[in-house]
C-alpha cells in the first residue's frame, strides 16, 4: 500500500506502530530459528564425513562377499545367504523449529549366529555393518537436506521483514506524523487567525 494512501489519523498512527512492534518481534522470532537450523545444520554436516568410512566398509564388505563366493561356490554361499535374516527398521520422525526431521530406528539387525560357514559369517558381518551406517548417514543427509531448504526460507522471510516490511511501515508511519504536525500547525495558524480576527473586531470603535 502507497504511503499516500494511508489515512493521516492518530488512530491509524497508533495501529502502525502496533503492527511495526509486531513485525519487529517476528522477525526476532525468525532470527532465532534461523540461528538455531544453522547451528544444527553445522554440526550435522560435521558427521557427513562418515560416509567415506561408510563407502570403506562396503568396500570391505564386497571384498568379504567375493572371498566366501569364491571358497564356497554358488550352491553353499546362496543356501548361506538364505539363512541371513534381512534387517529391519522404523521410521520415528520428530520436529525441530517446525521441521519434520527423519529418525530412524534398527529394530532387527542382521544375525550370523544362522550362518553355518565362518567365511560366510564374516562376510554378512562386515555386510551388516556398512548397511547399518549407511542408514546412519542417509538419515543425516535427509535432515541436512530438509534443514538448508527451511534455513535458506527462513532467511528469505527475514530478509523480505528486514529490507522490505518494516521499511514500509516506517516510512509509513513518519508520513503520518509529518501529516499530523502539518494538521496540528496548520489549526494553530486558523486558531490564530481566527482569535486575531475576534480580537481586531473587540478593539474596533462602536459607531
Amino acid at each position: 500500500m502507497s504511503v499516500e494512501r494511508v489515512a493521516a489519523t492518530k488512530g491509524a498512527l497508533q495501529k502502525a506502530r502496533e503492527q511495526l512492534e509486531f513485525i519487529e518481534r517476528g522477525k526476532d522470532v525468525l532470527r532465532m530459528k534461523r540461528d538455531q537450523l544453522a547451528g544444527e545444520l553445522n554440526r550435522l554436516l560435521g558427521e557427513l564425513g562418515r560416509r567415506s568410512k561408510v563407502e570403506q566398509l562396503f568396500r570391505e564388505a564386497y571384498e568379504s562377499v567375493g572371498y566366501a563366493y569364491a571358497v564356497l561356490g554358488y550352491d553353499s554361499f546362496a543356501s548361506a545367504a538364505s539363512a541371513v535374516d534381512a534387517i529391519e527398521v522404523r521410521a520415528l520422525p520428530t520436529s525441530m523449529m517446525g521441521v519434520v526431521m527423519p529418525e530412524v530406528e534398527l529394530t532387527k539387525k542382521t544375525s550370523v549366529y544362522q550362518v553355518p560357514s565362518p567365511t560366510m559369517m564374516k562376510a554378512v558381518a562386515k555386510l551388516g555393518e556398512a548397511l547399518e551406517k549407511a542408514i546412519e548417514v542417509a538419515v543425516v543427509e535427509a535432515k541436512v537436506e530438509r534443514l538448508a531448504l527451511e534455513l535458506m526460507s527462513t532467511n528469505r522471510k527475514v530478509n523480505a521483514i528486514e529490507q522490505v516490511v518494516i521499511p514500509r511501515y516506517k516510512a509509513m508511519i513518519r508520513y503520518i506524523e509529518e501529516k499530523l504536525s502539518e494538521q496540528a500547525l496548520q489549526e494553530f495558524f486558523e486558531t490564530k487567525r481566527m482569535r486575531d480576527i475576534a480580537r481586531v473586531a473587540r478593539e474596533r470603535p462602536q459607531t
